[in-house]
Order: structure tokens, then sequence, then C-alpha cells
């Protein structure tokens, strides 16, 4: 299990949660530790983060009150990054989350037909993330 200056989250999750203010709330699921990380550190500066390395995990925090985004590698686990990106839309319903795909191979098409808003090939620099972010959040 991981643990680290994020804490401890489920199963095998990565989670760092802030105080309760006023900061948009976002979900990073991503299979490698360390850019979950790096991820969940440069965009704790400015966003309430919630970082899991888990699918069940994922699924929950998506579906908590307050989420305003998700960044996820598609490409994780033999298809099951694109699985938990179709479990993710099925279970908002009538919500509407927008979905950033930040992925190591570059398959925008597939990802932007299944409902992603942005795709980034990585690697993505912290800079691309925020100014991704701030677009879709429109800040």
């Amino acid at each position: 299990m991981p643990t680290g200056k994020f804490g401890k989250g489920g199963v095998d999750g990565v989670h760092e949660r802030r105080s309760p203010d006023l900061r948009p709330t976002i979900v990073i699921v991503e299979d490698d530790l360390p850019t979950l990380e790096l991820y969940s550190r440069e965009l704790s500066t400015e966003y309430d983060v919630l970082g899991t390395l888990n699918k069940q995990e994922a699924l929950a925090m998506v579906q908590q009150t307050g989420v305003r985004a998700v960044i996820m590698e598609p490409d994780w686990g033999g298809g099951q990054g694109w699985e938990l990106l179709e479990a993710i839309q099925r279970s908002l319903k009538h919500k509407t989350i927008p979905i950033l795909l930040c992925s190591s191979l570059d398959e925008r098409r597939r990802g932007l037909e299944m409902g992603a808003v942005i795709y980034l090939v990585k690697p993505v620099l912290p800079t691309e993330l925020h100014d991704a972010l701030h677009q879709i959040l429109r800040k």
C-alpha cells in the first residue's frame, strides 16, 4: 500500500484533502504513483485534490458531491482505464463533470468520443495541467 505525505486512502489510493474552503475539488485517477503525487502536489496549490490508484475508489470519489473535474490516465491495466472512463460516465447520470485525460498514448479521438473534454499526451507539464483545468472550470 502506498503511503507518504499524501497519506493512505482506501485500499491502495492516495488522498489529499484540504480544509473545507471554496476551492474546487478535483479527482485524479492515475496508475503511476510518482505521476499521481506530482499532479496532486502541483494542483493542490489551487484545488482540493482527491487522488487514487484504485478503480473502485475512483468511482466512489467521482460520485461525491462537489467534485468539479476528473483527471485520469485511460491507458492502464489492460484496458481498465477505458472501462473506468465508461463506468464514470454511466455513474454520473444527470451530473456533468468534465473529464480531462492525460495519457502516454495518443488516442485523442477515442478519448474525446468517449466524453473527455480535453486529451493531453504525456509528458504533461504542470502549467499545461493548470491551464487545461482553468479552461474547463472557466476560472
